[in-house]
């Protein structure tokens, strides 16, 4: 809880600071993204066919994102906070039933850029995750021979990625990698009617990473504003020598 304030602080020193900036934007975006998780290390493997211990490997699965972004330009350089809202899904294919995963968070990335080429930049930066809800299908909450599903409410990431800019509208590609390890945890699976096909197993450890692909609209930006006063005010005077 301590890491918001400071976060806060830092954003507030980047808009502070826009002031001396070139050019400045804000805008909205959203889009889709790919998530990747853990494996789950099933203990006796299928009740029903009695196999030994079984590994199964979680399907990544389409989430979805949308969210706000200043972008601060300096001549060819760039810095952009985010806040995003963020949802990942996942499932796990058990002998008798798919388990769903699924998360919800806000995501704080502060990124920093380049133009390589216009339209196309490079960025990257650290991302601050506030993680509001974790769910998977079929633990047992009550269970005496597991721990309850748990998961950390703030942890970090780092991301990279390319900007495809045409002015009021881009498209941005990014991969993200979790610094916050996701730490193992045993469960205890519904086994009876209508349940999974597995009993105790263990959520393994594993850095959470994800690919997305964002398109975003700029509503506001200080040189196109500027270029409009210019403008108007040329016009003025021209009038005015008549």
């Amino acid at each position: 809880m301590r890491k918001k304030p400071q976060l806060i602080l830092i954003v507030f020193a980047l808009l502070t600071h826009s002031i001396t900036a070139q050019d400045y934007s804000i805008g909205l975006k959203g889009g889709a993204n790919y998530n990747n998780i853990g494996e789950f290390y099933s203990i006796g493997g299928s009740i029903a066919t009695g196999t030994p211990n079984e590994t199964f490997t979680a399907n990544n699965e389409i989430g979805y994102q949308f969210g706000l972004f200043f972008k601060v330009d300096y001549s060819g350089f760039f810095i952009q906070p985010e806040v995003n809202y963020v949802t990942l899904k996942n499932s796990y294919d058990f002998p008798t039933k798919i388990a769903e995963w699924n998360a919800k968070q806000i995501d704080v990335p502060l990124l920093v850029g380049y133009r390589v080429y216009n339209p196309v930049s490079i960025y990257a930066g650290p991302v601050f995750s506030f993680i509001s809800e974790t769910t998977m299908d079929g633990w047992e909450e009550d269970s005496s021979y597991a721990d309850p599903f748990t998961y950390n409410e703030f942890s970090t990431s780092i991301c990279a990625g390319i900007l495809v800019d045409f002015g009021k509208v881009g498209i941005d590609f990014r991969y993200q990698y979790g610094i916050t390890k996701v730490e193992e945890q045993r469960l205890d699976m519904i086994k009876t009617y209508n349940g999974y096909g597995v009993n105790l197993g263990d959520l393994l450890e594993y850095n959470p990473s994800q690919i997305s692909i964002a398109i975003h609209f700029k509503f506001f930006n200080s040189d196109s504003a500027g270029k409009r006063t210019r403008s108007s005010g040329s016009g003025w005077r021209n009038h005015k020598n008549l």
